[in-house]
């Protein structure tokens, strides 16, 4: 469902429940006019899709788990790919962003491949982002190989052996190659086409510090057409780790993401299909640990493709405009040298960091206080407002993000540009555990970070941020008088409502109405200019599984009854006319509500009704 929301599986709503940080979009514009305005022709945007193939030529060590053979893998279970979309015309100053299914992208390679854009295609450095899928079935580029040193519970101090090496430097030099090419090969592709954006769900995420823990269940596209309305591919962002496999298996492979990739595009054929991660620091795949489960997982990501493309998504008229800042991240600590000789007899990774450090120190190289941190803000047309975030960032960032400037209209990527370490929360530092303290030497960074890091995060994100996402936002539901617009309909908004029931809450991220049950009321006071009769029509979310129910939109003794029809996800709003009442001249109150009062569980969520004058 909704804002922290009650919500259970597609599968048995009676198992335990989850904790949710859901989000979802309003497919029409602010200022609609049912009655007056004509629907204008989207215009077209340059757009072009490319894919190569990323799947490792030789034997190569693994990245991801600590508890995996030291041996290097030689067989693939799923190949592996980088897929590119470019976006606008050379006029209009494209974008490119590009997936990789791999653990991670260090920055040194991301820098490599901007530049080359930058200088050889005189694209913007702030328009070019690079997205990970963190599947740990991928092979090793540097993020995380002090995990190559841990042997059967200890640590060497040894190099890892030479061809290994040699194997991890040969990759990435041609992942880096391979990276240039897509992406120049997305820019010639471009040729006019439609492009959407909306949200959906997926539910296979759980926390994994805290069971029932919040995640964040948006499932946001970009739908990329010809001006035919065929498709060409989708941009897709789902905030789970790439954990569905442990690591036993011992094959190159992408984990969930590979597999919605594969399924995607197998029921579109001739479609790309790209795929990055929310912020899913502290989320694992559920369930996980066998191929059935990443089946499973693919194949739903890929339904929910499949129902979005369906859905009335809103037009995006612009190619995304970029921006970009640095930022500095402290540590909490940089320990001394007595510390860090104190620390090696620490037999856990902590020891072995600090071994690192004491060499890095004898080299002359000073032990970092803070963390270079890259922050990304695109701007779609107004409309949506794409945030990109590297390393693994947890959750809360998102909820804070979406709460901040609306969960309707921001899409919240990590593992972005660069895949430094974790990036924890103020609240999740405080409490401690693996993503706070433990990933950090593993990391190869010398402590967990100060808890003001959020706040730095977050202040960056709104220096980026358009004016247009900054406009403030009803943070509780008041009933007001309800005036006319100036074609004469009403817009019977949830924040000017009033409420009757246990239930029921209003959603500021939202701008909605969320559990909403059968013995539930939302009531507005319409000031009614002009006697008639008013088209009514009901922007609302809900799940298959709960649609269904019967409801009632009274005003007096005049009321109209209809059931609650299918949208998609709880995160999927649709607008449909639903009757006509005939209203008097002055103060009319509104009430809907369920036709029966005795149906069990959520109704639906409701953003607005719009009264609308029959001429």
């Amino acid at each position: 469902m909704n804002t922290t929301v009650t919500f259970f599986s597609i599968h048995d709503r009676a198992r335990a429940l989850f904790v949710v940080f859901a989000f979802v979009t309003a497919f029409l514009p602010a200022k609609l006019s049912f009655s007056q305005e004509k629907a204008t022709a989207q215009a077209t945007v340059d757009a072009g899709f490319a894919s190569i193939d990323i799947t490792p030529a030789t034997p190569i060590r693994m990245a991801g788990y600590a508890a995996r053979l030291s041996t290097e893998a030689d067989s693939i279970l799923q190949p592996i790919a980088a897929k590119a979309l470019a976006l606008g015309s050379d006029e209009q100053h494209p974008s490119v962003l590009i997936t990789v299914d791999l653990v991670g992208i260090p920055w040194r390679i991301t820098k490599n491949v901007v530049d080359f854009l930058s200088k050889e295609k005189g694209i913007d450095p702030a328009q070019v982002a690079i997205y990970a899928s963190h599947t740990h079935g991928g092979p090793e580029l540097g993020n995380l190989i002090n995990i190559l040193q841990y042997r059967d519970g200890h640590f060497s101090d040894a190099l890892p052996a030479l061809d290994q090496l040699i194997h991890i430097t040969q990759y990435t030099e041609q992942l880096t190659q391979k990276l240039k090419d897509v992406a120049a090969a997305a820019l010639k592709d471009r040729k006019p086409a439609l492009i959407s954006w909306g949200q959906g769900q997926a539910l296979f995420a759980a926390n994994r510090r805290t069971k029932g823990g919040p995640v964040d269940v948006a499932l946001p596209i970009l739908k990329i057409t010809d001006p035919g309305g065929s498709l060409r591919g989708v941009f897709i962002n789902y905030a789970c780790h790439g954990t569905t496999l442990g690591g036993d298996v011992h094959k190159i492979h992408g984990d969930w993401i590979a597999e919605a990739h594969r399924v995607i595009e197998a029921r579109h054929p001739g479609t790309v299909a790209l795929i990055a991660l929310g912020c899913a620091g502290d989320a694992n795949p559920s369930p996980r640990g066998k191929l059935e489960d990443v089946q499973q997982h693919g194949k739903e990501i890929a339904d929910n493709v499949d129902k979005l493309l369906t859905a009335p998504l809103q037009p995006l008229n612009h190619p995304p405009g970029g921006k970009m800042k640095w930022v500095k991240l402290p540590y909490s600590k940089v320990p001394d040298i007595t510390e860090l000789v104190n620390l090696t007899k620490d037999e856990s990774i902590k020891g072995y960091y600090a071994r690192l450090a004491l060499e890095s120190v004898e080299r002359g190289e000073a032990i970092p206080s803070e963390l270079d941190y890259p922050v990304q803000v695109w701007n779609f047309d107004n409309k949506m407002a794409m945030v990109n975030l590297a390393g693994e960032v947890v959750v809360d960032y998102s909820t804070r993000l979406k709460d901040e400037y609306g969960a309707e209209r921001l899409w919240v990527n990590a593992y972005a540009n660069d895949v430094p370490c974790y990036i924890a929360s103020r609240r999740i530092l405080k409490e401690g555990g693996y993503e706070a303290e433990a990933s950090m030497y593993w990391y190869n960074k010398p402590s967990p970070f100060a808890p003001e890091v959020e706040d730095i995060i977050i202040h960056a994100a709104d220096e980026l941020m358009p004016a247009a996402f900054k406009q403030s936002r009803p943070v509780v539901n008041r009933r007001e008088r309800i005036e006319s617009e100036e074609d004469g309909s009403y817009r019977l908004s949830a924040w000017l409502a009033g409420t009757e029931g246990s239930r029921i809450k209003y959603m500021p991220g939202w701008k909605a109405f969320g559990w909403f049950d059968a013995k539930d009321q939302a009531i507005w006071d319409a000031d009614i200019k002009k006697s008639g009769k008013y088209d009514v029509y009901l922007e609302w979310s809900v799940s298959d599984a709960a649609a269904g129910k019967s409801f009632v939109v009274a005003a007096g003794n005049k009321s109209i009854e209809a059931r609650v029809g299918k949208t998609g996800s709880w995160f999927t709003y649709h607008t449909k006319k639903i009757g006509a009442l005939r209203l008097k001249e002055g103060i009319q109150t509104i009430v809907l509500k369920s036709a029966s009062g005795k149906e069990k569980g959520s109704m639906f969520d409701v953003r607005e009704i719009r009264l609308v004058p029959v001429k």
